[in-house]
This record gives C-alpha cells, structure tokens and sequence, in this order.
C-alpha cells in the first residue's frame, strides 16, 4: 500500500479542461463507493474546487486511481500528475496550506479539504490512516497560519474580483447582479459590503438561503427567473453558481445589450463556468473569468513569498516525520500479519491432529462429528487470539515510537521472515 494523490489544477489545467473534469458534490459518496467497490483504493478522499480536482487515496496500484480519473474525460491525462508517498503527503499539505492555491495563502481552501474528509468519513471511505495523515494536515496548516504571515493581507479569488470591479466601475453607483449565493458569494459579499446599497440584487434558485444571506448584508434577493429583468440595467455581474450549465448565454445577453448603451462588466467566478465564453466577444461586454485573474493576484502575493519558504519548510519536515511513522506501522501491520499467519498455521496443524485422535476414538464412542469439529475450532481461534493479543498491542507501540531496531528484534525472536514489498 502506498499513499497516492493523482488528479490536475490551475497549474496543469486551463479552465475549459478543469471545468470537464468537475466532481459535483452532491455525487460525491456515489463517485467514493465506486472508487472502494471497485478495489481500486482502501481509503479515498477526493477534493474538487473551482482550481483543482484531485485524488487522496491509499492503494497499490496509482495506475488503477489514474484510469478511475481518465475514465470520465480521457483527455485530461496529458494534463494529470500523479505523487507516491512523501511527495503525496508533501502536495496535501501544501494544498491544505494554500501553498499550492492560485492566491498563496488563501483560506478558503483549508475550509474545502475538510469538507472533503468529511465527506468521506460519512461514506466510511477513510480508515486509520488517512485519519491520522489528516489530523496532521489540519494541525500543521493551524500552526502555519500562527506562525508565519502566508495569510497576511488575504488576497483571495473573491477579494481579487471585487478590487478588480472597484477599478474599473464605481461600485456604489452601478447597479449589481449576483448569482448564486454559496460560500464564494458569502466571501464576495464581505468585500462588497461597504460598496452596496439598494442597487444590489442576489439571486439563485435556493431562495431561502438567498433570502438570508440578503439580510446579513442588506440587499435584495429575487428568483433566477428574474435574471434577464435585472440583467437589462446591471451595470455589474458577479456569478459563482455550482450549476453544471452555463447560466448567461449569448442570446440572452444579446437581448439585454438591444436594451441599453452602457457596458456590461461580468465576472464569472465558478467552475464549471455560469456564462458562454462566446459572450465575451459580444460588444460592450468585459468578461473575466477565474484565469483572467491570475496575473492581479501574482502581483499582490509577491510580499508572501518569505513567508511561504517557511511555510514549505515546516510541511517537508512534518511530511517526513509522519512518512516514518507511516512507514513504520506498515511494516509493524505487516509483521502482525506474518506473526498471526504462523501462529493460526500452528493452530490449525494442531488442532487437524487432535480432530484426527478423534476421529479415531469416535469408533467406540458415538460423537457427533460436526459438533466435536466446531468445539476444537472454536477452542483454537480463543487460543490464537489469546496469544497474539499483547504481542500485536506492544508492536503498534513500537510502531507509534518509530522503534524499527525493536521490530527487527521481535522478528528474529518470533521467527518471522523479512517482508518483501509486495507483502507490506
């Protein structure tokens, strides 16, 4: 068994590939029983944002996760990368530390990995040790944001969007139009709070959650259906839906540009996208979607580059201190394993000889033979877990401690071969 972590992100995947290969969330369970039916992983936690799509699983074989992956859309490969053991660890925590995040440092992806993990606790996809791995993930990315300054000055997708709208309109006085109304509206809505007034309107389809998150920040909601009204005098669109088709086609904005003279400002934000590419080429529409916003946010991360040094620096030690543990236990489950297989074969070969002496006396005396082959096996299994229970404690132990010179000992003592690879 091996940790694996497979999959691509901004930084492989342009947004046309990474909208294609998006995992929706409410399908999750139903994408993880498949990946652990299949035998393809014995533990799984698969993370899809609007940057990335991705893999964390323990199994033994990385071809097997990458042809799950490449299943859905063959021609995400090119644009796949695949990491095996500490590298695999090293990426997760970089991820769940916003170091690996188009804005270095974000937050928001710390809040998305957990959801993930959670995600696949409910659908028992996890075990002990991806309980462990991401007790150490969450712990190290807390201490990272005490310790360091990667989350100074947030710069984050939704602050990005709402300083680049800043520039180009004069907020307060332009009418808005938001759509959707889920964590990324929740973060966009906190930067434009000071900028909003009654030209605000939120909509989406959930109206009950758009109907409160309208009152926390005091603006109006409406239905989706009242889009093509609104869109008619918006100055601004801001979209970040989790709709699996674009909301904002051409023809639509084309009926609303017959309507108006002033320019349309959209800033679509989701992925998979609300809003037709072809809709920026029509005139008097800006339209800028999540890469557009790559070269604003390089610019205003450049001062957290010290910080993120440190940051690599303190996942490369804690990726290798848990890959020793890991490592350790592995070969600790696997001498267990080896220890229990001796002692079950010494069982079994005593108990064959016993049923045999038996056998051999039920001659002169009637005994049912099932019930008496029962009885001895049920003796020998009480026996075996009788003697294997205090050496399998004191070896995890040896194994949490990183005591492999002890484990080498216990083997000699037990008479256990050395495991090859394939074994452990």
């Amino acid at each position: 068994m091996s940790i694996i972590v497979c999959g691509i992100n901004h930084k492989t995947a342009n947004i046309a590939l990474r909208e294609q290969v998006f995992f929706a969330q409410d399908k999750l369970p139903i994408y993880l029983q498949d990946i652990l039916h299949n035998n393809i992983a014995a533990e799984v936690v698969l993370l899809s944002t609007c940057n990335r799509s991705e893999i964390y699983c323990e199994a033994h074989d990385a071809a097997q996760v990458i042809a799950w992956f490449c299943a859905f859309h063959p021609d995400v490969a090119a644009a796949m990368y695949c990491y095996h053991g500490g590298q695999a660890v090293e990426h997760l925590m970089q991820v769940a530390c916003g170091i690996d995040s188009m804005v270095l440092g974000e937050a928001e992806i710390l809040g998305q990995v957990k959801a993930a993990f959670a995600e696949s606790c409910s659908a028992n996809a996890v075990g002990n040790a991806f309980h462990r791995l991401f007790q150490q993930v969450f712990s190290l990315a807390k201490e990272i944001r005490t310790t360091t300054a990667i989350g100074a000055c947030p710069v984050s997708i939704a602050s990005t969007t709402v300083s680049l709208a800043k520039s180009l309109v004069d907020l307060p006085n332009c009418n808005l139009v938001l759509l959707g109304a889920g964590e990324m509206m929740a973060l966009v809505l906190r930067y434009l709070s000071p900028n909003v007034a009654n030209n605000t309107w939120l909509l989406t389809r959930q109206l009950v959650k758009a109907y409160k998150l309208a009152n926390t920040y005091r603006i109006n909601a409406a239905p989706l259906s009242s889009l093509p009204e609104l869109l008619s005098t918006a100055h601004v669109v801001i979209t970040a839906t989790a709709s699996i088709k674009p909301l904002i086609n051409v023809d639509l904005v084309r009926r609303v540009l017959a309507k108006r003279q002033q320019p349309l400002y959209i800033f679509d934000v989701a992925v998979p996208r609300d809003v037709e590419e072809a809709v920026g080429l029509l005139p008097m529409v800006n339209l800028y979607c999540i890469d557009d916003l790559k070269a604003i946010i390089q610019e205003n991360q450049n001062n957290r580059q010290h910080a993120a040094q440190k940051a690599v620096l303190a996942i490369q030690q804690r990726a290798q201190a848990f890959m020793a543990q890991y490592t350790s236990l592995e070969q600790v489950s696997a001498t267990i394993r080896a220890y229990r297989q001796q002692i079950e074969a010494v069982c079994e070969e005593e108990l064959h000889k016993a049923l045999q002496h038996l056998w051999q006396a039920n001659h002169a005396i009637a005994i049912d033979k099932s019930v008496t082959e029962q009885i001895l096996r049920n003796f020998a299994h009480s026996l075996t877990q009788k003697l294997l229970h205090a050496p399998s404690v004191n070896l995890r132990q040896v194994g949490y401690e990183g005591r492999l010179d002890l484990l080498s000992l216990a083997k000699k003592i037990l008479s256990i071969p050395e495991l090859d690879s394939q074994t452990l």
